[in-house]
């Protein structure tokens, strides 16, 4: 049970402590011990039983490796934790690779393949923790393939040709140029540009730490980012804000990218399809281009690992990489061309 003094009723209120309810019974009275009865047992009602999908997902949300994941993360695994609290009830003995399986299709025609693929991700790490909390023997998630991508199927954040990026930073005013800018330059994920803190560029480096896999990304400004940032709207605490020197919000950020590239699609400066996003494709396919390792292109765009990297430069045109190898192999040859 919680007191709460309201001083300007001039009473004390009091809460049945595990669900906020209000009791509205006078303390010591019999009333007021069967409306806590009431609420205790309504109470244990909606707590889920032991050894049920409810149950891990209850128990997952207090371990470490969910509660230190990042915001951006947590708020994505919530979607699809909470979408499983539905099934709450489901014994863990009957989550089977077959179910996992079907979740999975049922997630691919509701919400397609990326969400789908999520879905199967989420399962894997929650229900790995629930093997180690001694909940689950083995992992029924393990040997569920996620769906490929079909040939011929359009790149969700294509990279941005050289065009496009000259005519949007060109279009864009400066509180949507100067975030477009950095994403353009260093390949940044739009969740950490919006919520970049001012100190992040200082004495011409650009130093922060990403959203997702904590990396520290540490560069050298380059001059024409620097020249776009030089420009931007003032914040003590952000190093891009709105119009209104306010911090982006996600549907700010969506409606004012929205109506730019709108414009620039109806004027045929752009094609369809561009995304923030497909920036950080753009950075990566142009270091791929120069010959960058996948290691390189990681530490550019703050990736602790490589396993991800080949995604992002998978459309790189190879022009450049292959002359270079090419003329490095035909230049060592004999000039007659024997071996």
């Amino acid at each position: 049970m919680k007191r709460f003094w309201s001083a300007k009723a001039g009473k004390t209120y009091y809460y049945h402590r595990a669900s906020g309810a209000r009791i509205h019974s006078e303390p010591g009275t019999a009333a007021f011990v069967t409306e806590v009865d009431r609420l205790n047992q309504a109470w244990k009602a909606k707590t889920v039983a032991k050894n049920t999908l409810g149950h891990l997902i209850s128990e997952y949300r207090k371990t470490p490796e969910y509660i230190r994941l990042k915001p951006i993360t947590k708020r994505d695994y919530e979607r699809v934790l909470i979408m499983f609290e539905k099934a709450g009830g489901m014994p863990l003995s009957a989550i089977t690779r077959a179910q996992i399986f079907t979740w999975r299709n049922q997630a691919f025609a509701k919400h397609k393949r990326r969400f789908a693929n999520y879905v199967v991700q989420v399962l894997s790490r929650m229900l790995g923790v629930g093997v180690n909390l001694g909940l689950l023997e083995t992992n029924p998630a393990l040997r569920v393939d996620k769906i490929r991508k079909a040939t011929g199927e359009t790149n969700r954040n294509r990279p941005w040709t050289s065009d496009e990026r000259e005519a949007v930073l060109a279009a864009a005013p400066i509180q949507l140029k100067a975030p477009l800018a950095f994403m353009r330059y260093l390949g940044a994920r739009l969740g950490d540009v919006r919520t970049m803190p001012a100190a992040s560029y200082q004495d011409g480096m650009i130093t922060f730490r990403t959203g997702k896999g904590d990396v520290e990304v540490c560069v050298p400004c380059p001059m024409p980012l620097a020249v776009i940032l030089d420009q931007r709207l003032p914040s003590r605490t952000h190093l891009f804000v709105t119009s209104e020197g306010t911090p982006w919000t996600d549907g700010g950020w969506n409606a004012s990218w929205r109506k730019l590239r709108t414009r620039l699609e109806e004027a045929g400066k752009v094609r369809p399809g561009l995304t923030a996003h497909g920036l950080r494709h753009s950075v990566a396919t142009d270091l791929r281009e120069l010959g960058k390792t996948d290691r390189e292109i990681a530490d550019i765009l703050g990736q602790r690992t490589t396993y991800a990297t080949p995604v992002y430069h998978r459309t790189a045109d190879m022009k450049r990489s292959n002359a270079r190898v090419m003329g490095e192999l035909h230049g060592g040859q004999p000039e007659d061309g024997s071996a």
